[in-house]
């Protein structure tokens, strides 16, 4: 058995070149479409033969400016933020509960949702810390009210303790959820 030495392996590897990247595309001929040169044309040079606008000319539109664009990050952000909270598991168990509890059927109807299209959601809601107060607008077929809901826990190996479920309605009355003989609601 022959020894090669690493220089000559190398040069070998370096060299090969598979038949397939020389193979014309669909049997024809390779074209190339390069703009054959004219020396009647000349380069043209790009100067800028003015001067730049100064950005700090005009302070007072900077200042404007700064201010219409950080009041419309800390909007984005906040709905941003409001959207991950309507999408949270949290609040889905929250709204189902709901809708299965005879009691909020009775004084909200049926189609028991949010009560608007763009809900807000008040209040923190940290799984992870295990802060839940949360306040939202909800109504159904007949009536329209404000769900409220606190917990907390004290470790992420306990279930979240509930201090209150209340369901507030138009005309003022609360409906204390956790008494709902049909609601079996834990977190």
């Amino acid at each position: 058995m022959q020894r090669v030495g690493i220089r000559a392996f190398r040069a070998n590897v370096a060299g090969f070149t598979p038949k397939s990247l020389h193979a014309p595309l669909f049997n024809s001929a390779i074209r190339t479409f390069a703009a054959v040169p004219d020396p009647a044309v000349e380069r043209k040079v790009v100067n800028v033969d003015r001067e730049l606008p100064d950005p700090f000319a005009d302070k007072k539109l900077n200042k404007r400016y700064f201010w219409v664009y950080a009041v419309g990050v800390t909007l984005s952000c906040a709905l941003i933020f409001n959207y991950e909270k309507t999408r949270s598991p949290i609040i889905n168990s929250v709204l189902y509960c709901l809708r299965r509890s005879d009691v909020a059927k009775a004084e909200l109807g049926p189609n028991i949702g949010f009560q608007s299209s763009w809900p807000w959601i008040w209040g923190p809601l940290n799984t992870v810390r295990g802060d839940i107060d949360v306040v939202f607008g909800v109504r159904g077929d007949s009536g329209a009210g404000k769900l409220r809901l606190k917990a907390s826990r004290t470790s992420k190996l306990v279930p979240f303790d509930v201090h209150h479920f209340t369901l507030e309605t138009a005309d003022g009355t609360v409906l204390d959820l956790m008494k709902d003989p049909t609601l079996d609601f834990e977190l």
